[in-house]
């Protein structure tokens, strides 16, 4: 299928002013009545969408998220992430994002006709000091919520895509199964306190739900599985260790964090740059996994949160900065057929298993009548277990046209914001054409000729305070691109600086406990393995004390144990060491002391 170039949207929020901190600071945040502009410092940034402290969780669903979960819907993969400072409202935005999205989500399927059914699934997870950590895990296994947090590992398959080994993943056929599910993962999410936000989101979430849709389903030969997946990307907060006051463990997670932002803007800056010839995806796992979304097969909606107050003025302007670059982006999202990834052709196969199994068994029956009834009785004996399959699989698998009146208000609602967000739209379209109309006509005056040479001056004058206007605006702009490339220029030495230290450290461990011969056979006999990210090196599990004599090392413990008879001994040895008998090794010949 054809891809057509998509530009990833951004929009704004501001929030209002934070009562404790900034009750007596100003305000330079002001939006403009278009609803698309937002000035500071003397800079304007335009943006898609731009809200104000006043809007509500409806109203930037609404008019931001509805349409990336709209085209989900249709089989897009689909993309919102929030992004901004510290204590800007990320969290609180997306909660509210996901809430809406969920109901929309089943909304869509009980409006749907009959002949199409539905699977979705969903998962969370998130990316804590550069290491992935399934925040569902714990729920899979135990059900508890004090079980350690399970750490994953971020690989490619052989088609490319960026996949995550051993994530959980739900089988969801309700709203109120997701929002449990979303409670269950925000317990194990990690937060911290600083000086700047009392609940800080320390690690990026990722909650993502995989949407099947079987179109004609009635007609198994010509029917079509489209699958869409939407991702829902919660970043943590870029931090200044001077205004949040974070030590310790705090300020490591704050560094990881700058990091891994670092990185994502290296990225956004190669991917808007004509001129350049690599994206940098590898340098985290949040870009790597951000790969798809962000030039992409996706669908994607930035919303950039912000501060209105004087104090956050260059955070501000660096995050709409950050949002300005990222609308450059152009992603090439295309509706997902018949995907390899698609469940739902299976558990139908599965359900027409299963049925086939209970009418084979109905048949069994009624050829053998019980003999202590009449014999035009039969007796129907089912499995228990079939039946049980049976009613799990077809109750993972949602059908659409159900539940349509109740949802009618919910559908005139959508209905009638869609309708006034379009009016809006064809507003704003006359607006500009009004201004392009208007700066024509400001250049044809340069052409026009004057009745008098003071006339002639008058324009001139008043032409080169326009002129010089745009001159301080472009010079602003340019202070402003040098700060933040300083900035990030500071940020990549400091984790030059960290890179270094950590390499020292593993040169100086490698030479004081490697012998020399040693460590130029490993480096002759190992390879780096381009999915994983590691470098391999074949046997290692064989080696050193692993290949040690276990049977001697087992009776040396054990040897005041003077009850036990030899063959317990051996017996319990067998069930608690490996076993080595099948194992071929070859050593080279080195003479080690």
């Amino acid at each position: 299928m054809t891809s057509k170039e998509d530009n990833v949207r951004v929009v704004v929020r501001c929030r209002p002013l934070l009562p404790d901190l900034e009750s007596n600071e100003e305000i330079i945040t002001k939006i403009g009545n278009d609803g698309q502009t937002i000035q500071l410092a003397n800079r304007q940034f335009t943006f898609d969408r731009v809200f104000d402290s006043d809007s509500t969780e409806d109203e930037v669903y609404l008019k931001a998220a509805k349409h990336i979960v709209d085209c989900v819907l249709q089989g897009y993969n689909g993309t919102i992430f929030a992004y901004g400072q510290t204590g800007t409202g990320k969290t609180h935005t997306a909660s509210g994002i996901m809430q809406h999205s969920f109901e929309h989500i089943f909304d869509h399927i009980s409006r749907s006709k009959n002949n199409q059914k539905f699977l979705v699934r969903a998962s969370y997870y998130e990316i804590y000091n550069e290491e992935i950590r399934d925040l569902l895990a714990s729920k899979k296994k135990t059900g508890h919520k004090n079980v350690e947090t399970k750490t994953l590992e971020l690989k490619e398959n052989p088609d490319g895509k960026i996949v995550i080994k051993d994530l959980s993943n739900f089988l969801i056929n309700n709203v109120n199964d997701l929002k449990k599910l979303k409670e269950a993962g925000d317990k194990h999410r990690a937060f911290g306190s600083t000086k700047m936000n009392q609940r800080s989101s320390r690690s990026h979430t990722i909650f993502t739900i995989t949407m099947e849709n079987e179109i004609g389903a009635d007609n198994p030969d010509t029917s079509v599985v489209r699958v869409g997946k939407f991702h829902l990307i919660d970043l943590a907060g870029s931090e200044r260790q001077t205004k949040t006051g974070t030590t310790g463990i705090r300020l490591k997670e704050a560094a990881k964090i700058n990091l891994s932002l670092t990185s994502l803007s290296l990225v956004i800056a190669a991917l808007t740059d004509p001129k350049a010839t690599f994206v940098p995806y590898r340098n985290s796992k949040l870009t790597r996994i951000l790969s798809d979304s962000l030039g992409g097969n996706s669908k994607t909606l930035l919303i950039a949160c912000v501060g209105p107050a004087k104090v956050n003025l260059e955070e501000t302007i660096s995050t709409l900065r950050f949002a300005s670059t990222t609308k450059n982006i152009k992603n090439k999202p295309i509706i997902n057929e018949d995907s390899k990834d698609a469940l739902l052709r299976r558990f139908e196969e599965q359900v027409k298993e299963l049925r086939a199994q209970l009418e084979e068994q109905e048949n069994d029956n009624g050829n053998n009548p019980n003999d202590d009834t009449n014999t035009s009785t039969t007796v129907k004996i089912i499995p228990n277990e079939l039946v049980e399959k049976l009613r799990t699989l077809e109750a993972k698998i949602c059908v659409g046209g159900e539940n349509l009146i109740e949802k009618a208000e919910m559908q005139e609602k959508l209905i009638v914001e869609s309708e006034r967000e379009l009016r809006e739209r064809r507003e704003k379209e006359d607006e500009l054409r009004k201004e392009l109309e208007q700066r024509q006509a400001e250049i044809m005056e340069m052409e026009d000729s004057y009745a008098s040479l003071q006339e002639e001056v008058i324009a001139l004058n008043r032409k080169i305070k326009k002129a010089y206007g745009f001159l301080k605006e472009a010079r602003s702009e340019l202070d402003d691109m040098n700060v933040e490339h300083e900035k990030l220029r500071s940020e990549l030495l400091d984790s030059i600086r960290i890179s270094e230290k950590e390499i020292k450290l593993t040169n100086a461990l490698i030479s004081y406990y490697i012998p020399e011969s040693c460590l130029k056979l490993i480096e002759e006999n190992v390879n780096y393995n381009q999915m994983t990210g590691e470098w391999d090196l074949c046997c290692i599990a064989y080696t050193g004390n692993n290949m040690r004599n276990e049977y001697e090392l087992f009776h040396q413990q054990n040897d005041g144990y003077d009850n036990d008879d030899d063959d317990d001994r051996n017996e319990k040895f067998q069930m608690i060491h490996h076993n080595y008998d099948n194992i071929y090794l070859s050593y080279s010949n080195l003479n080690l002391t």
